[in-house]
């Protein structure tokens, strides 16, 4: 790999964590956990019901990482879990009105923020951002499936 290929990477890697840090930033000025940010996030902008599956689906986290985020805005008493007729286990987050009203007060404002940044950038370098991290990420995680584990020191579960 030459120098040029290894800094465009390390750029990336270190762009996402600037903004990374611009989350927990804004995360830390609403009294909230960057985790409680990007769930907020789901429930506060989307249009469906969503389950502690769907988040963890739609945010790539561990499901026990969103089980203890839910369970911490339920104590707070933000959210209720409302069991699905004819599932076993599938329980919908439903927002409180406490819960409703302090997402709108104190975290809303991150999402404007956000649309107010978007709206601010060129749409053909919006696209091209898109774009390109799509293929990006498409061809590094099928490096990383055709990455055979006898060939080096990976080690397996």
């Amino acid at each position: 790999m030459d120098n040029n290929t290894r800094e465009q990477i390390d750029l990336i890697i270190q762009k996402t964590k600037e903004l990374d840090a611009v989350y927990r930033e804004a995360a830390h000025k609403s009294g909230v956990s960057d985790g409680e940010v990007a769930v907020w996030s789901v429930l506060l902008n989307g249009n469906a019901a969503y389950s502690q599956q769907d988040i963890a689906e739609l945010l790539f986290l561990p499901k026990q990482t969103v089980n203890s985020l839910i369970t911490r805005m339920t104590h707070k008493g933000y959210l209720t879990l409302e069991h699905t007729p004819g599932t076993r286990n599938r329980k919908i987050i439903q927002l409180t009105e406490t819960g409703r009203h302090f997402g709108e007060k104190q975290v809303r404002w991150i999402f404007e923020s956000e649309k107010k940044a978007m709206e601010d950038t060129n749409p053909s370098e919006i696209a091209a951002c898109i774009s390109m991290l799509n293929k990006y990420i498409e061809r590094f995680k099928k490096e990383i499936e055709q990455k055979d584990s006898s060939e080096g020191d990976i080690v397996t579960k």
